[in-house]
This record gives C-alpha cells, structure tokens and sequence, in this order.
C-alpha cells in the first residue's frame, strides 16, 4: 500500500470509473493500491457520488449502444456463418449491464426469447441435416 498521502486525479478518476462499472471497494483498493479507507473516503464525497452516476450513465448508454449494434450485425449471412446463440447472448449480456446499471427491470418479452429459441433450433436442425448428407469417412487418404 502507497504511504497516506492524497489521493492523484488519475486515482480519484479511476474509482469513479470502477465503481460505476460495479467493482466493490475492496477490489478497487487492491487495483489502485490504495486502502479501502481511502477508496471509501473518495466515495463518500457528494462530488464522487455524482461523478460515480454520470459515469453509470456513460457506461449504460455505451452498453446499449453495443447491445443495437450486435442485434444489429445479424444478417441472414452472418446467420449461415456465425454462431447465432453467441451473438443473441452477447446482445443479451450487453442489455442487461446497461439495465443494471440504471436500475431499469423492463418486464421480460417472452415472444422475443421464444423466437430466438425458434431460430436456433432451426438453425442446429439445417446443421444437423447437413452433417448428415455428407458422406462417411472412408479412413483412405
């Protein structure tokens, strides 16, 4: 741990920044170097405190804005090419964080699961029709 001596802007910066993305202050004490007094300190200031809700809602915008552009890339090419399931979770994981991070719990849209789940058993069924059209290996090289 680093001597008592002032927190640094960068240090001040960064707390900010890991606490909105949902570090706890133990974590961010380890990460910095600092203790946890020091961290708890800095986020007790009102000033931190609405440096540290700005930040959330950067990050929750920057989240959604990646959750669009995943949902967003899915063409029937990538489809075909890619694995649907990774992407859908993708999109998915990048929602929830910026729902967590506003505090938003929208009601779940079943359809839109239910579809998903459609387009990925139809695609395993085409893979799986696939896999079984091709010819037997016949162990000669």
């Amino acid at each position: 741990m680093k001597p008592r001596e002032p927190l640094t802007a960068a240090e001040k910066a960064q707390i900010t920044t890991l606490t909105a993305d949902g570090w706890s202050p133990t974590r961010i004490a380890r990460h910095i170097g600092r203790s946890r007094h020091a961290v708890r300190n800095a986020l007790a200031n009102p000033e931190t405190q609405r440096a540290v809700k700005d930040e959330k809602a950067e990050l929750a915008e920057m989240y959604k804005k990646q959750a669009r552009a995943i949902v967003a890339s899915i063409d029937q090419e990538t489809i075909e090419k890619a694995n649907l399931l990774q992407r859908m979770t993708s999109a998915g994981i990048a929602t929830d964080k910026a729902l967590t991070l506003t505090g938003d719990t929208p009601p779940i849209r079943v359809e839109l699961l239910v579809q998903a789940v459609e387009v990925m058993r139809h695609q395993r069924a085409e893979d799986n029709a696939h896999r079984l059209a091709l010819p037997a290996p016949t162990g000669k090289k």
